[in-house]
């Protein structure tokens, strides 16, 4: 009895030391592992502790089995007991690019995420359907604000050809297109009043189906090279608000040189290379580097509206260092990036033979920023420069005088972009 009495004397204290030991093992167990080497238990993540502090004294903390957690208090997301992002808001994003500058590939980038809704192109549908009636700024803002906020039920007419145009074949181009179509043919609904047997979803469901994958996602991501200025998007980005998804725009540039020499190629292709400077429209290519210096943002000039929802990237940098890359572009729309990513990366940016489709996303990407240096003669080479000597200069291309120059390929014409420019670097 008296030894009972001890312990119910006893309890109260002993009840206090294990709530004690449970919270401070919660806080140091991972700290104490990395140190002795034991194990974590399964509840805890992965932790790397470095020897550096955010400057208020605290320990700085990087995951290593998600790489986009929030690392120190010097980012201003918000952040959860356990230093993970909160989960953001579904965004839309814009690749405002031009024609060859590579945003098929950059959007695959984008494209192979299972949580991703993506559009290749869609303003093409908006060119060529109906005879053209629909190629107008009204009705390409109305298509931008529709992928933007995942409303098409005004769109019907131009997302169904989109969607069964033999000649353009998106739904082959385009997973989560896909799967929509299959989830179709698979149902056990029996459309009636549909044509096409590559999307089997009638024209007046599509804008419903649309609209319900395209909700869903938690990124929805458009090609865009048919706009030509970067103003035409403030309505859109300013509208996200309203509609609940963030707005970005992903503005992809490349080296005009290899833009010009892709360009001749998809138009030429039966013309041996290297391609001499007849070849070179000199219009056309100052149309190309005028666009290129006139909607880039420089960090004191960036408007209101596109203030934080902008940003420039490289296609060199993109083909150089794949992974890296993709890891920024994900973190700068806010969205997790996902194993099937970083495996699309792995077995289509190390392609050991040159694929002869010019459009094909299947390479050796590092090769891929050279290789204008091999299909252009030094005339047209020298030509291209004088003409964009500016966006040369701003984007960081250097120029060659030589011939020597253009083809040793150890010499690298990637420089360094202008500091002032709102970049992804």
């Amino acid at each position: 009895m008296r030894v009972l009495k001890a312990i119910f004397k006893l309890l109260p204290i002993i009840l206090t030391v294990a709530v004690i030991a449970y919270i401070w093992s919660g806080e140091h167990w991972a700290l104490w592992a990395q140190t002795s080497k034991i194990p974590l238990p399964g509840y805890l993540p992965a932790y790397e502790f470095s020897a550096g502090t955010t400057g208020a004294g605290d320990i700085r903390i990087e995951s290593t089995t998600n790489k986009y957690l929030a690392v120190s208090n010097d980012y201003e997301n918000e952040v959860t007991p356990t230093n993970e992002m909160m989960p953001s808001i579904p965004t839309a994003v814009f690749i405002f690019t031009q024609m060859r500058s590579g945003s098929s590939f950059v959007g695959e980038i984008f494209s192979q995420h299972p949580g991703s809704f993506y559009l290749f192109e869609p303003l093409w549908a908006a060119q060529y359907y109906d005879n053209g009636t629909y190629n107008v700024p009204e009705w390409q803002l109305k298509l931008l604000q529709g992928i933007a906020s995942c409303e098409f039920d005004e769109l019907e007419g131009i997302m169904d050809y989109f969607l069964k145009a033999p000649t353009f074949a998106v739904v082959q181009r385009t997973p989560s297109l896909t799967k929509l179509c299959k989830s179709f043919s698979h149902s056990k609904r029996r459309p009636t009043n549909t044509s096409s047997s590559v999307c089997p979803i009638p024209r007046d469901a599509v804008a419903s189906a649309l609209n319900e994958a395209c909700q869903k996602s938690q990124l929805n991501v458009a090609k865009i090279i048919r706009i030509w200025d970067i103003n035409f998007f403030e309505q859109i980005v300013t509208n996200g608000s309203e509609t609940g998804r963030e707005v970005k725009i992903l503005h992809l540039i490349r080296d005009p040189r290899a833009v010009t020499a892709s360009q001749i190629k998809i138009f030429n292709k039966d013309e041996p290379t290297p391609f001499a400077e007849d070849f070179v429209d000199e219009t056309k290519t100052e149309n190309l580097c005028k666009q290129l210096v006139e909607n880039v943002q420089t960090q004191d000039g960036v408007p209101d509206w596109l203030l934080g929802h902008y940003a420039l990237i490289r296609y060199e940098d993109v083909a150089m260092a794949p992974a890296a890359m993709t890891e920024k572009l994900y973190y700068f729309i806010g969205t997790e990036g996902d194993e099937a990513v970083s495996n699309w990366l792995a077995r289509n940016t190390n392609a050991t033979k040159p694929d002869k489709n010019v459009y094909s996303r299947k390479r050796n990407s590092r090769d891929t920023v050279d290789a204008w240096r091999r299909n252009l003669s030094l005339s047209a080479v020298l030509k291209i420069q004088k003409i964009c000597r500016d966006a040369l200069e701003m984007f960081g291309y250097r120029t060659v005088q030589g011939q020597a120059e253009l083809t040793n390929l150890s010499l690298s014409l990637v420089g360094d972009m202008e500091k002032n420019l709102v970049q992804i670097s």
